[in-house]
């Protein structure tokens, strides 16, 4: 499977600082991408544009999982395109991974890689990761770095009905019996404040995603 048929997702919201050096990276090795700009206010948009970056902005702030479900319905209508891998730009995910993964996907024929991290960032994720890994074998559900095989979300991505961390998403490949894989990575530390919500928020989402692994009725997804 050549490059070209690989495309990564990135979604941003007032990251540029660790963007640069994503885009740097990526251009440099000749991948294709697509950045999703959440309506930054650090000059994300007009820094892609100088630099002729593929990206598309939100008017108004549509958050994590809204951006890349925008980028996966644009991205599923594209010919020629295999694998959609999903990055994040906190700077925690390590560039030099992304080759990792293209050479796993290619020899193995899977429908989603998880990339599960060796440090998470709460403890409500290490709870949510144990308990998934108990139930339905998937380490880290709330990895940001996914590789999906676009096959399967041209038949998914319009049946996701949440937005929590996409799990539904991944759940879905869950009960359709498609091949998962787990991949081990080394994270970094993320620079500056997480931009996805206070202590309080954060850790209440986290702790809703219970609800898939002892529902009080049964969950369709």
């Amino acid at each position: 499977m050549e490059n070209s048929k690989i495309i990564i997702l990135i979604p941003s919201h007032n990251e540029l600082k660790t963007l640069k050096k994503i885009c740097i990276y990526i251009k440099k090795n000749n991948f294709k991408f697509l950045i999703i700009d959440d309506s930054s206010q650090d000059g994300t948009s007009r820094w892609l544009k100088k630099n002729k970056f593929n990206y598309l902005r939100n008017k108004t702030q549509m958050g994590y999982e809204r951006s890349i479900i925008r980028g996966i319905k644009k991205i599923v209508k594209k010919k020629n395109i295999k694998y959609l891998i999903t990055f994040d730009a906190d700077g925690e995910h390590q560039t030099k991974d992304i080759k990792r993964i293209i050479k796993f996907i290619k020899d193995e024929k899977i429908s989603l890689l998880i990339c599960n991290r060796d440090k998470l960032n709460r403890l409500t994720e290490y709870l949510i990761s144990f308990l998934f890994f108990k139930k339905f074998e998937i380490k880290d559900p709330l990895s940001g770095f996914r590789a999906y095989s676009i096959r399967e979300l041209r038949h998914l991505s319009n049946n996701i009905k949440n937005n929590e961390f996409l799990i539904d998403l991944v759940l879905s490949f869950k009960k359709k019996k498609l091949n998962i894989k787990n991949m081990p990575i080394q994270t970094k530390r993320r620079l500056g404040k997480p931009r996805v919500g206070n202590i309080l928020f954060v850790n209440s989402k986290i702790l809703k995603l219970i609800k898939y692994i002892f529902p009080l009725q049964k969950h369709v997804y």
